[in-house]
């Protein structure tokens, strides 16, 4: 072909082409222009959706800020006009999805489908929001009144009571309504018209989880309060006041006990007693006789099981459960009739030190307590102090009283504004086992249990640690022992092997309150797990003979157990390897790999570094390093 015929046939496309062109251009604007007049309702009913849903957004912002300054009348306008104002904008919208060339224009729909879950959203809220304010304005009329509990009188209080008793259909109700907020939020695409704002509705997002996880939270509290405080019917707790610098199994050594009265909102009676007044009693009563666990026979060389010993198991509702029989067989033992309890309750002394940390120190016999001295001023004034103090042995603990009286007081002449902070105290503390419930109606039990509050050993789907120390002649040597767990698993083929580190660093000396390390200790692990090897390192001293794995068939659990010491001023530990069952083995791998590690309740710990390995290979790893401890059970 010559080049004069080339030229000609290129020009003659390229003028094609720009007649296409042409045509095209004015194609597309007409069909613009076309698309303008039809939608000019449409546009014009999404600017007032726009405007009805910010008013609505700043209503409702202005709602809670009235609540948390309990201007709750005003409150209840603003939260209505925001309901008002979401509501409008909702029917806005359902005018322009409504539209026939709206419907069948899909992109443009379901963008104003996102549009309409966002709204939707901030009517549930809203809505939801305006029906909670008369049960805060009850509660308020009754509590805010007064500032303060003991201001109340036994008619108000009780009334109190009965409203968190009866409050709970509503809160259901609450949850229920922002589990529907929260699905439409969750039905809101990223890429979409709210692209610009969906980081902001991601937060929002999780803001609503952690709302619906503590409402859930406080429906089994308008439950379990009541029941705490006597209400339906007068209750009577044990309480069992843990010392963890002598760690024992759920929570540390039983020294002081309390018996503890309520009803209707009011405790009658908080009465607390040194254990060996039970204890001593009974054994030379000669009509005690109940067999010990090995262990503590062999290292503690007691011949009966008494109540400073009982807490033998680390899920609390066994050991609640034998504390409460040896309480009761121990006082008919000397000739009491033991009193029935509606529940064992478990405390910590770093839950009764926030608490002082609360309300400020307290004064006792000269001395001051605070957050950073009771636990140990409380133990050198009943361990050594008594003597230069003509101070009877047997009366030597009743200092305790002297200082949950004044605590007591002090708790119920706090202020509204302070409840907040004590309602976070006692979260914290119950997430750290501090706080351990038990009820014996079950169905008290089973909220203790929901609210994290039963201590009890769980059972995981994969796989699972809880590491008990029991110091058994070890004096308080606890406070001086930093302790950290290394764990790494290594995952081939329906195999997983574990290497387990249990370091223990002994940072005290020989005196009246610290001495050699002597722990008992147990490991929990995933039934049906084969113990390979168990060694100590470092200048840790495993006694011959004490390694033994058994199965705990009522926990669902393979324990290894072992009795081993430590010097002052020394470090070292235990090596422990293992495989888990083959079962187990096959389901596990490094994209669906869970560990459940449980808290010791009272164990403080001060790392856990973790390596997950598959073939050899490192395909995670991390070290959890505890502000203060391995403070909570976690994933």
């Amino acid at each position: 072909m010559s080049e004069k015929n080339i030229l000609s046939g290129t020009a003659t496309i390229l003028g094609r082409f720009f007649i296409f062109l042409k045509y095209s251009f004015w194609l597309i604007f007409i069909l613009i222009i076309t698309s303008i007049i039809l939608f000019i309702p449409s546009f014009n009913d999404l600017n007032s959706a726009g405007q009805n849903a910010l008013k609505a957004k700043h209503d409702l912002e202005k709602a809670i800020s009235l609540v948390s300054e309990v201007e709750l009348a005003d409150a209840t306008y603003f939260a209505k006009e925001a309901q008002f104002g979401f509501s409008e904008a909702l029917v806005s919208l359902n005018k322009v999805s409504s539209r026939k060339v709206i419907s069948h224009f899909q992109p443009f729909n379901s963008q104003v489908e996102e549009l309409k879950y966002l709204v939707r959203t901030g009517e549930i809220i809203s809505r939801s929001f305006l029906g909670a304010l008369p049960l805060a304005e009850n509660f308020s009329s009754i509590f805010f009144s007064g500032g303060v509990l003991n201001s109340l009188d036994d008619e108000k209080r009780a009334e109190l009571i009965r409203l968190t008793y009866e409050s709970e259909p509503e809160l259901i109700g609450l949850k229920a309504n922002l589990d529907l907020a929260l699905l439409d939020l969750k039905k809101i695409n990223k890429f979409s018209v709210l692209y610009p704002v969906y980081k902001d509705l991601v937060f929002a997002r999780e803001e609503l989880e952690s709302a619906l996880e503590i409402l859930e939270q406080v429906i089994y509290l308008t439950k379990i309060v009541p029941a705490l405080a006597g209400y339906p019917e007068p209750a009577n707790f044990l309480f069992i006041m843990h010392n963890n610098d002598e760690l024992r199994p759920s929570g540390g050594f039983i020294g002081v006990y309390g018996l503890m009265a309520t009803e209707l909102g009011k405790v009658e009676t908080l009465t607390t007693y040194d254990s060996y007044h039970l204890d001593m009693p009974a054994s030379i009563s000669g009509n005690w006789n109940l067999a010990p666990p090995e262990a503590l026979a062999k290292y503690l060389k007691v011949k009966n099981w008494y109540l400073r010993d009982s807490n033998w198991s680390p899920d609390w509702p066994t050991s609640a459960r034998t504390i409460q029989e040896i309480y009761q067989g121990e006082k008919r033992a000397i000739s009491e009739e033991p009193e029935n309890f509606n529940g064992i309750i478990g405390l910590n002394p770093d839950f009764i030190a926030q608490l002082i940390d609360l309300v400020g120190p307290i004064e006792v016999r000269g001395e001051s307590y605070d957050r950073e001295n009771f636990q140990e001023l409380l133990q050198y004034n009943v361990e050594v102090a008594y003597l230069e103090q003509d101070i009877s042995p047997w009366d030597r603990k009743d200092v305790v009283n002297e200082i949950l009286y004044e605590l007591k007081e002090r708790l119920f002449n706090l202020s509204a504004d302070s409840f907040y902070q004590l309602i976070n105290i006692m979260s914290t503390n119950v997430a750290q086992k501090n706080i351990q419930l038990y009820f014996n109606d079950a169905r008290l039990e089973g909220l203790a249990k929901r609210l994290s509050a039963g201590g009890e050993v769980k059972t995981a789907l994969a796989d699972y640690l809880l590491v008990v120390d029991a110091n058994l002649g070890a004096f308080k040597s606890d406070a001086v022992v930093k302790k950290g767990i290394d764990y790494e698993i290594n995952l081939e083929k329906n195999k997983a092997e574990v290497s387990l580190r249990l370091a223990y660093r002994h940072e005290g000396g020989f005196d009246w309150r610290t001495t050699r390390y002597r722990s008992y200790t147990r490991v929990y692990l995933p039934l049906g797990s084969k113990l390979k090897s168990l060694e100590p390192f470092g200048l840790a001293k495993l006694e011959e003979g004490s390694v033994i794995s058994y199965n705990d068939l009522e926990l669902n659990k393979t324990v290894v157990a072992f009795f081993f010491s430590l010097e002052p001023s020394t470090a070292g530990g235990l090596d422990l390897k293992y495989e888990l069952s083959e079962a187990l083995a096959s389901s596990l791998n490094s994209s669906n790999y869970s560990l459940l590690a449980q808290k010791q309740s009272g164990r403080e710990t001060e790392s856990f570094d973790f390596r997950l390995k598959e073939a050899g290979k490192i395909k995670f790893e991390n070290s959890y390093n505890f502000e203060s401890d391995f403070l909570i059970d976690f994933l």
